[in-house]
């Protein structure tokens, strides 16, 4: 038994070796060298589980002998660390002024949410509220647990268990822009405030001891990113941002977006994002150039207002070399142009790494 560098593992773990053929429990030995050894009988078949807290338990029920003309069976397993509240998508929810009923334009993204809970039983749904200044700090504290526990209640349609969700509330602690107490704010900025923001975590309760997904046994388990990307794939979490014709400047429904985006990279501080502005082919090279950097730059500095550190975004612009739809003929239409007015977001490894849960700033018993 390997641990994930290769080294034999010396210290403790639980290993059980069944003879199936004959329904008994075979004795084992732990040599010197940190070998698992046992006596096995000629002509029978036998499963094998290995267990360590904190790690992934192994199961190999193929060990067999029947037809064997050696004298000794090999087997080499990894156990590998379980990567416990790995954040593996972001998404959040907003709310209308003084509300927590669940809106219209959030429902999409809670039945996504339902729909992958249903089908990955190790994740679960951490739920965090929050909303705007106005009003006192005792009522907002109250105002976003109902809309915490609002998620919960339209997750329950999808069978999906009150301890499954995890619900934190800040009240009007976390506000992500000026608008604090008497600030005069735009209603669009107000809005952002009034939030919840989902974080799927894989592998939640640091007390369990987990099997390996069967849905994921394709991927190395001693690389936590490969589920992460595993699942990105999957749940298509990382935006693309799109530009109105020769301008750089961020719509709301992209800033949303990019809070989502904040909110994973915060989470995750050795992920890199990587950033990439596009023109479309109206103008010069020259001037394209020039505006897709000013794309790109946007984006960054967006999410370095919030958090996000230089070193971790890369940006790139293309201009117009890149397009989505080739429109040198001028035959597009402006649906058409508009999907090359874009910069695209993806992430990737620096040396991965996540963090666990913020901590509540209040709780509150529900009744």
């Amino acid at each position: 038994v390997i641990d994930c560098e290769g080294a034999v593992v010396t210290d403790s773990y639980l290993a059980t070796l069944q003879d199936k053929t004959q329904n008994l429990q075979v004795p084992t030995d732990r040599k010197g060298t940190g070998e698992l050894t046992a006596q096995l009988e000629p002509d029978s078949d036998f499963g094998i589980t290995i267990s360590k807290p904190g790690y992934f338990t192994l199961t190999d029920e193929s060990i067999t002998t029947k037809g064997f003309e050696g004298d000794t069976v090999r087997r080499e397993y990894t156990l590998t660390p379980i990567p416990y509240q790995l954040p593996v998508y972001v998404d959040i929810v907003y709310y209308d002024l003084d509300k927590f009923v669940i809106r219209e334009d959030a429902k999409e993204a809670l039945d996504k949410l339902g729909e992958m809970m249903n089908k990955y039983s190790f994740l679960d749904l951490l739920v965090g509220s929050h909303t705007d200044s106005r009003a006192s700090d005792e009522y907002n504290i109250t105002l976003s647990n109902n809309r915490a526990k609002a998620v919960s209640d339209y997750l329950a349609q999808y069978g999906i268990s009150a301890d499954r969700i995890r619900l934190e509330w800040f009240g009007e602690s976390e506000l992500i822009n000026d608008c604090g107490n008497g600030v005069p704010c735009a209603e669009s900025e107000h809005q952002l405030n009034r939030r919840s923001e989902l974080v799927l975590e894989a592998f939640p309760d640091p007390t369990k001891q987990y099997d390996i997904p069967q849905e994921l046994l394709d991927q190395n388990f001693c690389d936590p990113e490969q589920i992460f990307e595993a699942l990105q794939e999957e749940l298509r979490a990382i935006p693309t941002i799109y530009f109105d014709f020769d301008k750089s400047m961020l719509r709301s429904v992209h800033k949303k977006e990019l809070e989502r985006t904040a909110i994973m990279l915060n989470r995750m501080p050795n992920l890199m994002l990587y950033i990439e502005g596009h023109t479309d082919q109206r103008g010069s090279d020259e001037y394209n150039q020039s505006l897709s950097e000013r794309r790109a730059e946007v984006v960054k500095e967006y999410l370095r207002a919030r958090g996000v550190e230089d070193g971790r975004m890369e940006d790139t612009w293309f201009g117009e070399t890149r397009p989505v739809n080739d429109c040198s003929t001028g035959n597009c239409t402006e649906a058409m142009h508009q999907l090359n007015r874009r910069t695209e977001l993806r992430v990737g490894k620096s040396s991965f790494s996540y963090t666990g849960r913020k901590k509540k700033v209040d709780t509150m018993e529900e009744e």
